[in-house]
Parts: structure tokens; C-alpha cells; sequence
């Protein structure tokens, strides 16, 4: 006997122990009696009650550095019974005989037809385990298969399948298997259509708490119509086994896209928690709590960016007039352990808040490729879950926008009181950050403008830049001509004053007198030079050093500038990197030449005050052009308000909304343009009502023609038994 034979002969005792010890990927899982903290590398949904934890826990040796157990790390909620009177989900019970294999005359099993298997289609929320209980295990026995493309992970297929007939379905293959129930490919001839139909485990039906849960909750989740949540066809009983047949979705879950891809563009995320957020408002508005949103329980349709919201086989539903749909109770824990929020965890009292929390788990794995609480056993996970903030997603995704961090950090807070109170918020918010990422790519699409505002006011500035560059110039060039010519008489005044103070002290040689007058002179420190040169061109008296008395005068190698009155000649030269200005004015004694004085004024005041005054001049343009700028900015700005209200006016009746006014006044040109626009937009709005009103007409005479014309339309009134027989005659129609 192969392996495979061997897991379907087992027993539903047999196979629920299996169950109980093994913890499959996004699988349902009942923990009851003492179960084992396994590995929570692939998370299992937990269904277990809060003691029951507590005792599985306490069997495990402590590790270093372990969390506390999670009777002290997240105790139940207040109010929460004890272990004796905790609500359980599956009771023990004693070991049934196990079933015989069916028999031809099994009336579950009516035929057998061998079909392909090669499907495309999936179902989410179940993993690929054995089964045993009459024709559906007789159905599993007989098909090994391998799984395809798009098909469920783990999934079975084959190249060949028996068809089983149970009820009404054909059962064609198996596409996986929970905890709690396996689900069949099946079809219903009734109606041609191929659905995913989901029978509860052989072994979980002889439990009424399980047959009462699985047939309410999947008579809640039929009843609800939502284009995000898979749909639920039929619920029922088959000889004794609930079931339910589902729709058949064509597409990949949202586990296998993370496990391939390991995160989503961060738009993709969004839309995604969009539509989650908006089945699950939904849902809730409805009274019911999923309780196990996960990846692995988000379908994502082969031929749209649609999801679908699956597996509500553990959701609660709120009834407040009837106690008898509230049977989970404080201090029961269901659900995946790594998507759980806190109140979960703790198997405390939950609303649709806690759904939320698991969309925050969801949208932060999206966005990172890894859960944000992680852990080596279910008491580490549900510890951190608890008590512990995720890594900011910020450190591990920097191109997440702010506002969206801040919607998932919203979601993952620890008090449902802090986080959205309704789906519905939730997708308002993520609607928002969506529309300013698609402005943020529209705007980066957009070709790049040079506003209005700017123009002109770059325009004005660079005029006013222009002219008042010019002017400075010109300014500042006859500033500075002017100021050389003061210098320059002022140095050939001061020639002429020193030439006739010394000229009888020349004419005599009383070079004594001269050089003391030449000292006093230079003490004012506003000369470079002063030099008395004979007639003869021996140098008398000096202020230069080095220059000795009686050596010839060599004038230094200098720029002419101009004859000044009084045959003095002005020159500049350099000394030490400083250009200085001389002034030679001839000594005279009764217009007799006796002699000549050289004298050098330094050029550097004259300079300090050039600059000063372009300095000045520059300052002076600088503050025009920027006031004349900010000022055209803000003209050109008021300009464009009235453009920018015009085009928004005319997106709108662009859009076909033809009843948009302006019905704005002013008193100039715009004003005009306005009532312009409004007239225009009253005119096609009258255009748009005189045609619908043609439409309506036609439409109003064709069925009228029609419901003269056409037979069919005719009802005859129903006879009436004491009336007297009627005449001959074709019936009047009904007033």
C-alpha cells in the first residue's frame, strides 16, 4: 500500500490527531486537549481557547532568553472563565469505529466517469491533507495529483480524476484541505457551472459545536454580495456532512504573489488595501468578523488587479438580539497567530477593528516582504504582538510616502480605540494617499511649464536689471571723471601753493628752509611725495627715501593724464602696488624758472570712493529689480487666478457637466470672458435637455407602438365566477 493509501485509510480519529499535530501554511488548525507550540515559520491558523494555550505552553521547556508564558504575558480579559468553563471548540470524545470503505451502494457515490485534471481555477483557504470518511474519502483515495499553475499551494491534481456524484455535484478533484474542512472542484449540472464546493472533515461533523459553526458561518458568508468577497452559492447538509460550494476563482493568492515577489509596487499596495478595507466594511456593516485575514485568504483574479476575500470559516458573526450566533467566547483564540491583534491574541472580545489590525499585518508584508511581528513559537509571536512596536517601515522601504507609514502605523496600534473604527475609514484614507501618488506621477508626467507669474516677473526684473545696469554705468563712469578731475586740480592747486611758498627760498639756495617746509608738509600724511629739483635738475630736497640730495632727478615711469593749467603736468604711476597721482609745477620768481616741484598724491581715497558709490549703485539696482519682481509676481499671480478659475470651468464642461457657472462679476475684461462662458455653458445645457427630452420621446413612442403592436403585451382580467358568461367577442384590455 503507497503512502498516499495509507493516509486515506486512516481513520477520522486517526487523521484529526494528524491534524492536531501537524501546522500546515495558512491552514485552519484545532488545537484541543493538550496541543504542542510548534514552529511558526509557516503560521498556522490557531483555533484553541485561551487555557488551552496556557496548558500547551506550560509543557514547553523554558529557553534562554524566552518570553514569559502567555498566561502572564497576555492574560485573558477580564471577565474571561477559567479553563473548566472556556468555551471549546472541539470537545475530546471517544474514538469512533472507524467507517468501512464505500461500497457501490454507498448512496453518496452514485457513479465514477475518469475526466483530466488540468485546472487553472483555485480556492484559498485550504492546504492539501488527507481525508477519510465514506465517498469523500473513496473520491481522495483516487486521485494523486500534482499541482498546476495558478492552482491552490500544495494542491492535488492528476491527469486523471474519477468523477464522484455527491448530492447533486460532480466531484471532479480535490483542490486542498484545512483543519477544518477539504475542498472539491466540483460541478452543478443543475445550473452548468463549475464551483469550489467545501465539505467539513468527516471527523468534525460528529461535533455539533463544529456542524452549528460551519453551517452558520457559511450561511453568514452567503449572504453576502460584495464584489471583493468570494461568493457562496449553496450551503447545506449531504447524508449528514455540511457543506458549502462556493465560487470558482481563477487566479493566485496573495501568499504565492509574496512568496514569489516578496513585495508590490507601493500603488498596487494600495488599491489592494483599498478593496480589502471596503469588502471588510462590508462585511462588518453585516455583523460579521473574518478573524483570519492573511495573505493566503486574498485571492488576486487572473484577468483584473480584483481581489476576493475567502475563507469565513472561522468569522464571527454579531447578533445582538440572539445570543445563540455569539458562541465564541472570551478566552477562545482563532485565527493565524502572526496576523492576530492584540485583543485576538489574548482571546479577548473582538469587533472589526481587529480585522483591521490584520489588514495593517498585510500591508506592512506587502510593502517589506516580511511580517512585522515574528517569532519562534506561537507565546513569542502573540508576546510581541502584544507589547511590541514593528520596525518603522521607513528603515526597511524608503519609498513608502509618510502618509501611507502613517495609515499602517495607525492599523498596528495596540488599542483598537487608536486605530481606524471602520473600514470605511480606513479606505478613505488609503483613497487619499492613492490620489496623491497618482498626482505625484501626473505631475512628474507633466511636461514642465514656466507659470504665468514667473514670466513676468523674470521678465520685469531682467528689464529693470538692464536699464538700471546701464544708468549705473554711466553714472558711476561720469561720477568717477568727475571726481578725477577735482583730484587732479586739487593736486595742481596744491603744486602751485608749495612752488610759490619756496620759490624765493629756491631763487637763494636756502635749501634749509625749503626742507623744513617740505617736512611740515609730508607730516599730514596725505602726500607720497614732495621733490625740489633746481634748475638745473639736481635734486634738492626729498621725502623719498633713498633719494639722495644733489643726486640728477629721475622722474618715475608713469601714465601722462593731462596738461593742467600752468604748464603742470599730471602723470600716474605705481609704488608698491599703489597708484599714486604726480603733479610737476615749475617754481617761478617773477615768471623767472628757478626751479621745479614734484609732488604725489596717493590714488587710493579717490578709489574707496569709486566703489563706494558703485557699491552703492549696485545695492540701489539690486532692491529695485527685486522689488519690481515680487511685485509683477504677485500682479502676475492675480492675473492668473481668473485663468486658472476659467480653466478648471471649462474641465468641468468638458467633463459634460453643462450646469457649472462662473457667476462671478468684475468689472473688466475677465468679467466679460465670464459672462461669455456662461452663456455658452447655458447654451449647451438647454442643447443637452432638448436632447435627452428627443431621446425620451422616441423611446416612450417605440414602446408605446410596441405595446400595441406586440401580442405578448395583452392580458385578458381574470374571470369572475358569479359574472354572467361573457359575450363573443375579444376581451377589452384591463384599465
Amino acid at each position: 500500500m503507497s503512502e498516499k493509501d495509507k493516509r486515506n485509510a486512516t481513520g477520522p480519529d486517526e487523521a484529526s490527531a494528524k491534524d492536531k499535530g501537524t501546522f500546515d501554511m495558512d491552514a485552519t488548525q484545532i488545537l484541543t486537549g493538550n496541543p504542542t507550540v510548534f514552529d511558526m515559520a509557516n503560521a498556522p491558523t490557531v483555533i484553541m481557547s485561551h487555557s488551552q494555550m496556557a496548558k500547551a505552553l506550560a509543557k514547553q521547556p523554558a529557553a534562554d532568553g524566552a518570553p514569559a508564558p502567555i498566561q502572564s504575558a497576555i492574560p485573558p480579559a477580564e471577565g474571561a472563565r477559567s479553563d473548566p468553563e472556556a468555551t471549546q471548540i472541539m470537545a475530546p470524545r471517544p474514538a469512533p469505529t472507524p467507517p468501512p470503505p464505500p461500497s457501490p451502494t454507498d448512496p453518496l457515490l452514485e457513479s465514477t466517469v475518469a475526466v483530466s485534471s488540468a485546472s487553472a481555477n483555485t480556492i484559498s483557504g485550504a492546504t492539501t491533507a488527507p481525508i477519510a470518511r465514506s465517498a469523500f474519502a473513496a473520491a481522495d483515495a483516487a486521485s494523486t495529483p500534482t499541482p498546476p499553475a495558478n492552482t491552490l499551494p500544495q494542491g492535488n491534481n492528476s491527469e486523471t480524476t474519477d468523477i464522484r456524484k455527491v448530492g447533486r455535484y460532480q466531484i471532479h478533484e480535490r483542490l486542498g484541505r484545512g483543519g477544518m474542512a477539504t475542498v472539491f472542484r466540483a460541478h452543478d449540472p443543475g445550473i452548468g457551472r463549475d464551483v469550489a464546493i467545501k465539505f467539513l472533515h468527516a471527523s468534525l461533523c460528529e461535533d455539533e459545536g463544529c456542524r452549528t459553526r460551519f453551517l452558520r458561518e457559511a450561511g453568514a458568508a452567503g449572504r453576502l454580495s460584495h464584489p471583493n468577497i468570494a461568493i457562496v452559492h449553496d450551503v447545506g447538509e449531504i447524508a449528514g456532512r455540511p457543506y458549502m460550494a462556493m465560487e470558482l476563482l481563477t487566479g493566485v493568492s496573495l501568499a504565492e504573489e509574496l512568496n514569489e515577489k516578496k513585495t508590490l509596487p507601493v500603488r498596487e499596495v494600495v488599491t489592494i488595501g483599498i478593496e480589502l478595507a471596503t469588502a471588510l466594511n462590508y462585511a462588518h456593516g453585516r455583523g460579521i468578523i473574518h478573524r483570519d485575514i492573511k495573505p493566503a485568504n486574498i485571492m488576486r483574479m487572473a484577468d483584473s488587479e480584483t481581489i476576493k476575500v475567502t475563507d469565513f470559516g472561522i468569522a464571527h458573526i454579531e447578533n445582538p438580539t440572539d445570543e445563540s450566533t455569539d458562541r465564541t467566547r472570551a478566552g477562545d483564540i482563532l485565527g493565524t497567530p502572526q496576523y492576530m491583534s492584540p485583543e485576538q491574541a489574548r482571546g479577548d472580545r473582538i469587533d472589526g477593528r481587529s480585522d483591521l489590525f490584520s489588514v495593517g499585518i498585510v500591508l506592512y508584508q506587502m510593502l517589506t516582504g516580511v511580517r512585522p511581528f515574528r517569532g519562534e513559537s506561537l507565546v513569542a509571536v502573540a508576546t510581541k504582538i502584544a507589547t511590541e512596536e514593528p520596525t518603522p517601515l521607513e528603515k526597511l522601504r524608503s519609498d513608502v510616502p509618510a502618509a501611507l507609514r502613517r495609515v499602517v502605523d495607525r492599523c498596528l496600534a495596540k488599542q483598537p480605540a487608536n486605530r481606524y473604527q471602520s473600514g470605511a475609514e480606513l479606505a478613505e484614507a488609503l483613497t487619499k494617499v492613492l490620489a496623491a501618488i497618482d498626482e505625484a506621477a501626473i505631475a512628474k508626467e507633466r511636461p514642465r511649464i514656466v507659470p504665468l507669474r514667473v514670466k513676468w516677473a523674470a521678465t520685469m526684473a531682467l528689464i529693470v536689471a538692464v536699464v538700471m545696469g546701464l544708468t549705473a554705468t554711466v553714472i558711476t563712469q561720469r561720477q568717477v571723471a568727475a571726481m578725477m578731475s577735482q583730484v587732479s586740480e586739487y593736486g595742481a592747486s596744491l603744486a602751485r601753493f608749495i612752488a610759490a611758498q619756496n620759490a624765493a627760498a629756491v631763487l637763494g639756495e636756502d635749501w634749509e628752509s625749503v626742507e623744513v617746509a617740505v617736512q611740515e608738509i609730508m607730516k599730514t600724511r596725505n602726500f607720497e611725495r614732495v621733490v625740489v629739483v633746481d634748475l638745473g635738475g639736481i635734486v634738492r630736497v626729498s621725502s623719498v627715501p633713498g633719494q639722495a640730495s644733489g643726486s640728477p632727478y629721475v622722474a618715475p615711469a608713469s601714465e601722462s593724464l593731462s596738461k593742467l593749467d600752468g604748464n603742470i603736468a599730471a602723470t600716474r604711476y605705481q609704488v608698491n602696488g599703489e597708484s599714486v597721482l604726480g603733479f610737476e609745477s615749475p617754481i617761478t620768481f617773477h615768471d623767472k624758472q628757478v626751479g621745479k616741484v614734484a609732488l604725489g598724491i596717493p590714488e587710493r581715497p579717490l578709489t574707496q570712493v569709486a566703489r563706494l558709490s558703485i557699491t552703492l549703485m549696485i545695492i540701489l539696482a539690486v532692491v529695485t529689480v527685486l522689488a519690481v519682481a515680487i511685485a509683477m509676481y504677485f500682479v502676475a499671480d492675480w492675473f492668473a487666478k481668473p485663468v486658472r478659475l476659467l480653466s478648471e470651468s471649462m474641465g468641468e464642461i468638458a467633463k459634460g457637466r453643462f450646469d457649472h457657472r462662473i457667476a462671478e462679476k468684475r468689472k473688466d475684461e475677465f468679467g466679460q470672458l465670464y459672462e461669455v462662458f456662461d452663456a455658452m455653458a447655458s447654451a449647451l445645457q438647454l442643447r443637452q435637455a432638448a436632447t435627452q427630452h428627443s431621446e425620451q420621446a422616441t423611446i416612450m413612442g417605440s414602446t408605446t407602438v410596441t405595446s400595441f403592436k406586440s401580442p405578448s403585451n395583452y392580458v385578458a382580467p381574470a374571470p369572475d365566477k358569479d359574472a354572467a358568461p361573457a359575450s363573443h367577442g375579444p376581451t377589452p384590455p384591463a384599465a
